[in-house]
């Protein structure tokens, strides 16, 4: 099934049914229809897609793939990266529906998917490297030329929808760990507390206040070091 979202990926995230294993052990069972609290909509769809219905898991995909594609396109701007991760969800949901607990939150259970394969993907991407002042476009290096250090920071949030802004900001967040950008990102602009993250990502609250401190300081370091790169660059060409 081709899917396109709105950020421009087309992606076909539909894996078939048609021999499917069960990839977790101990499933629950799905309760009868004449149980005190009736299946929903989801539940009645993930029953069906279990029983190999590949209508019942396509409408799934259909409801949900701009949910997991929007959330995948909060921590990486490439489509591309986008649409492999919205592959990889679907397919772990497809292999996993055993795993879903009737009566519960089907899109909370998505969205959980979704975050740890971002972490997974962003560890795969733990490379990291030293990145030069030079590196940057001409725009973002006005930018932060124009800013000082308190307004950028102010100013990082604010303007992260916009391309320049945002540019600047994967760059920034690519000096950082996977762990403590996943922190920082979940608890300052998904607004998750610490207890929340700490069950997402199966962490201890006491970790994940650790990786909020530790990210919050990186960045403003990281920060620091390009406005100085930037005035630097800056009486470099007057002279």
């Amino acid at each position: 099934m081709e899917r396109t979202c709105n950020h421009g990926a087309s992606a076909s995230v539909y894996p078939g049914v048609g021999g499917r294993t069960r990839a977790v052990s101990g499933a629950r069972a799905l309760p009868p229809e004449n149980a005190e609290h009736p299946l929903t909509e989801d539940d009645q769809l993930v029953a069906r897609a279990r029983k190999g219905d590949e209508a019942a898991f396509e409408r799934l995909v259909e409801k949900y793939a701009q949910r997991v594609f929007d959330t995948a396109a909060r921590f990486f701007r490439q489509p591309e990266a986008v649409e492999d991760i919205a592959q990889e969800v679907f397919l772990k949901v497809f292999q996993s529906l055993d795993a879903f607990q009737p009566g519960k939150s089907l899109e909370a259970w998505l969205f959980t998917i979704t975050v740890n394969t971002c972490y997974d993907h962003l560890r795969r991407l733990r490379r990291r490297r030293e990145w030069k002042f030079s590196e940057l476009t001409p725009e973002e290096a006005t930018w932060l030329d124009q800013h000082r250090l308190a307004e950028a920071v102010r100013a990082f949030e604010r303007e992260r929808a916009r391309d320049i802004a945002a540019g600047l900001a994967e760059k920034v967040l690519c000096t950082l760990s996977p762990e403590d950008r996943m922190a920082l990102l979940l608890y300052e602009r998904d607004g998750f507390s610490t207890a929340e993250i700490a069950e997402m990502m199966g962490w201890s609250r006491a970790n994940v206040k650790v990786r909020l401190f530790r990210a919050r300081r990186a960045l403003r370091r990281a920060l620091e070091r390009l406005l100085d790169a930037a005035h630097i660059e800056d009486e470099e060409g007057r002279s």
